[in-house]
Parts: C-alpha cells; sequence; structure tokens
C-alpha cells in the first residue's frame, strides 16, 4: 500500500507542477475518493456511465482522484484517472499552517472562510492555467477549490447514497450546508423520490427543478441472476466508520450486534442460518471498534462486491446502509435495526416514513424480533411476496441512468460557457 501510495504521488506531483507552466482545458472534470472504487475492475461504478457519454461524444475530461487511507479495504486510484493525492497534502499542509498562525476555526463559517483562504493559494500556485465548464464531484468533493479555479463553471454534486431529510450534507433542519449555497452546487438525483424530498422539505428554496436533476443510477452492477430462493444465507452490512462523530454510535452498534447474534446463536444454528458480515467501505481496523464473534454460523467477506454478495444471499440485515435499496433492486428483503439511541440514521424515520418501506414486519426492536422475522420469511409464499414488495419499492427510488437527460443538461451547459 506504501509503495503504491508512492507512486501515486510521484505521478501526482509530475501532473501539478507541469501544471504551472502548461495549460489544460477540459470539457468536464470528475471528482472522487479512491473508496469509490468497489467493482472488481477497481472503477467507480457511478462515474461509469457518465464517463462513457464524455466517451461517445467526443467530450475532453479528467478524473481526478483523492487517495483515501483510513479504510480496512485497500482502494487504489484508478490507472485511468490522476492522482490528487499532492494537492491533498498541500491543503493539509496549509490548514496546519494557518491553524499556527492564526486561530483555529471553530464553526462552519470560520472553515468555509479557511478553505477559501487555502484554495485561493492552491490556485495561484498550481492552476492558474487550469480550465473546465463542468465538475462532476462525489459528496461535493474541493466544491470551494473548483469555485475559485472557474467561477462560472457548474460544479456539480452527483447523489452518492441515501438523501433523507435530515441529512447534514443535505438537508439539516430544513436547511442545505452553506458550502453548497455558497458554490452554488446543482445535484444530480437517482429518482424521483429524492428530488421532491430535496425541494418540498427546503426551508432555504435553494433546492428547485433547476438545480436538482433526475438523471438516474447505474444498475448495470446490480443485475447479478437472483434465484427467488431463501437459501438462508444472510448478508449483514455493517457501518462502522472512522468518523469523529460516529465514535460512540459505531461503539454502540456494536453492543447491538454482539447482544443479537448471541441471543438468537442457537436458533440461527439450530435453522441452518449463514450470517455474512461486509464491513463499510471507509472502516479502519485502526480506529474503529472491532466485531469479536466466535458463532460457527458467521463469517466477514470484504473483498467480493456488495453486488456479488447480494446476488449469493437470499436476506439483508443492516442499520440504515444504502445496501438495503441495492438489495432490493436484487429482490433481497432488508430486516432493519432499530435499537439505537440519539443516532442520527434511525430506520424507522429514513426509510419507513421517509422512504415508505413496503414491509414494517421487517423491523427489529427487540432481541426476540430477529427469530420472529426469520421464521416468518421461511415461509415461501411470505418470502416470495416480500421479495417481489420490495424490488417494485425500489424502481421508485432507483431510476436506470438516462444519458438523454444526463446529455441534455451536460451539453446545455457546456454551450452556454
Amino acid at each position: 500500500m506504501i509503495k503504491n501510495n508512492l507512486k501515486d504521488f510521484l505521478s501526482s506531483f509530475i501532473y501539478f507542477i507541469k501544471l504551472i507552466f502548461n495549460t489544460k482545458k477540459y470539457d468536464v472534470v470528475f471528482m472522487s475518493t479512491s473508496f469509490f472504487n468497489r467493482e472488481q475492475e477497481g472503477d467507480n461504478y457511478l462515474f461509469r456511465p457518465l464517463i462513457k457519454f464524455c466517451i461517445e461524444n467526443e467530450l475532453s475530461y479528467i478524473v481526478f482522484e483523492e487517495t483515501y487511507f483510513k479504510s480496512y479495504s485497500s482502494y487504489k486510484v484508478n490507472k485511468k484517472s490522476t492522482p490528487f493525492i499532492f494537492i491533498t497534502l498541500v491543503q493539509i499542509i496549509l490548514r496546519k499552517l494557518l491553524n499556527f498562525l492564526y486561530k483555529k476555526p471553530i464553526n462552519k463559517k470560520e472553515i468555509y472562510l479557511q478553505e477559501v483562504k487555502i484554495s485561493k493559494i492552491i490556485n495561484r500556485l498550481f492552476f492558474r492555467k487550469f480550465y473546465s465548464k463542468v465538475y462532476i464531484t462525489l459528496i461535493w468533493n474541493n466544491s470551494t477549490l473548483w469555485r475559485t479555479i472557474n467561477p462560472d463553471a457548474c460544479i456539480i454534486d452527483y447523489q452518492h447514497g441515501t438523501i433523507w431529510n435530515g441529512h447534514h450534507g443535505y438537508l439539516k433542519n430544513g436547511y442545505p450546508p452553506e458550502d453548497k449555497i455558497k458554490n452554488n452546487i446543482t445535484t444530480l438525483v437517482h429518482g424521483d423520490l429524492f428530488k421532491n424530498l430535496l425541494i418540498n422539505n427546503d426551508k432555504s428554496q435553494f433546492y428547485n427543478d433547476a438545480n436538482v436533476i433526475k438523471v438516474g443510477f447505474n444498475r448495470e452492477a446490480s443485475r447479478a441472476s437472483k434465484n427467488q430462493v431463501n437459501n438462508k444465507k444472510i448478508l449483514f452490512t455493517l457501518q462502522i466508520a472512522p468518523d469523529l462523530n460516529l465514535e460512540e454510535a459505531n461503539k454502540q452498534n456494536v453492543k447491538i450486534i454482539t447482544k443479537l447474534l448471541d441471543y438468537n446463536a442457537k436458533f440461527l444454528l439450530d435453522h441452518g442460518y449463514e450470517i455474512i458480515f461486509k464491513h463499510h467501505p471507509r472502516y479502519s481496523k485502526y480506529n474503529c471498534p472491532e466485531i469479536k464473534l466466535e458463532h460457527p454460523f458467521v463469517s466477514f467477506q470484504n473483498k467480493k462486491s456488495i453486488y456479488k454478495l447480494l446476488s449469493e444471499s437470499s436476506i439483508h440485515i443492516t442499520f440504515s446502509s444504502t445496501s438495503s435499496i441495492d438489495a432490493a433492486v436484487m429482490s433481497v428483503p432488508t430486516i432493519f435495526i432499530d435499537m439505537q439511541k440519539n443516532w442520527q440514521f434511525l430506520p424507522e424515520d429514513i426509510f419507513f416514513k421517509q422512504y415508505e418501506y413496503p414491509c414494517s414486519e421487517l423491523l427489529i426492536s427487540e432481541f426476540f424480533d430477529l427469530k420472529n422475522i426469520l421464521l416468518n420469511l421461511e415461509e415461501k409464499n411470505i418470502y416470495d411476496d416480500i421479495s417481489y414488495k420490495v424490488n417494485q419499492w425500489s424502481k421508485k427510488l432507483y431510476h436506470d441512468f438516462d444519458p438523454s437527460i444526463f446529455g441534455d443538461f451536460l451539453l446545455n451547459k457546456i454551450e452556454k460557457k
């Protein structure tokens, strides 16, 4: 991993040093972090149809990728991408220097103003000869930097997971993040439900039909063959990630998982269930609590993609992960655990109230609920009915990627520039 990071650094260093002297112009810039490279080919499945459109329409583009250092899995920067690690390290150094020279920012406004200062410095050093008409990002990555470099460009945030009323990155207490408003970010979403949710719940009226565009989602990866039989293989997707604001939630989730499986161990063993744990893409064994379970029916699998594991499973368990929608696309019902206290991702609020998940009986609020739910799903007619319901539900959230909608929007932005 160190060898790969060094290679990426040298490649990144050379590109941005050359950029001081050479002019670079692109129609589109793609920007993400390497932990989105989750397919077997090591590419970004979210960007795949967008890049395909650029290629087919002879649009010039570049893909920047930040290196993610904290993950349990080693996500490599794709060979077709340009590593952003050099600029990332410059940003880190400048933040530390400004914190040393001045007081450390203590609120969102001060953090934003500091990022503006850093972006102006980096722009003067490396991006004076860099131009693009459109920037497409995930988690609005480096949006302040792109706005500083090209004030008139269209900066886009393409939906990477779930969006709900209360999500700090989209709509918290009825208001979008200040950074999104100040940088005038356009949002591309997977379906009408997400679009309507943003527009209808935004008290600031920032979100509207012009800057929230439904382009759909690349569902090619989730179309693996699925045999509609309850084979008693359960995929359990975890949400333990190294975010500071999730430290207590991580510990709480580990306790709940441990007690849940200990309580139901005899039933799971006697009925022939197999539970496969898959860690969150950003899980780190160095700064996240570890799940210690010695039950013979439990295993961990982090090499296979989520779609491959879902194609091999008949039931999915999670707290409130986006993987529940991926599972529904493949007709795999999700059992939600709703036993956390003071957690911002409560599944009952997000999936059942806002997304209207069609199976309220698949909710664990007590440890004994798991046994009752699984016994119910062992009835073939019930399992088949629920599988069909969740698949139909997924179509309301995830629309197939529509290249005509994306193309009309993109070409219009490029033409205007």
